[in-house]
This record gives structure tokens, sequence and C-alpha cells, in this order.
């Protein structure tokens, strides 16, 4: 995620970072069983979006401390 992205995120509603966290979710667990099945190839993308995942809970959660 690029620093523009990570700060337009912090002004959307929670309700659309839930469903953000959702949709990365599905993701990961997409990249996860393609890496199980041999077919991923860019094993990065698994980390990257793990840690993708871990910024938009962290900023839900910045949201509902109102920090």
């Amino acid at each position: 995620m690029k620093k523009k992205e990570l700060n337009e995120l912090h002004t959307k509603p929670t309700a659309e970072l839930k469903q953000l966290i959702k949709k990365a979710r599905l993701e990961l667990i997409r990249l996860r069983m393609e890496q199980k099945a041999g077919k991923l190839k860019n094993f990065h993308l698994v980390k990257q979006k793990r840690h993708d995942l871990a910024r938009l809970k962290t900023i839900l959660k910045e949201l509902e401390l109102n920090i």
C-alpha cells in the first residue's frame, strides 16, 4: 500500500473499512490456497497482503478509539 492510499483510508467510514478488511481476508485465503496448490509464482504477495490486512485493522482500531 502506498502512502497516499494509507492517508485516504483514514478518511473512510468504518463500514467501508470493515468491507475492505473482509475483501483482504478473502484474498489472503485465495493466495494461500494457490500457494499450497503450487500455482502461486509470486510468494511475496502473501506477505504483502498480510501486511495490508494488518494496516487496515490498525486504521480501523484507531478510528474506533478516536486516536
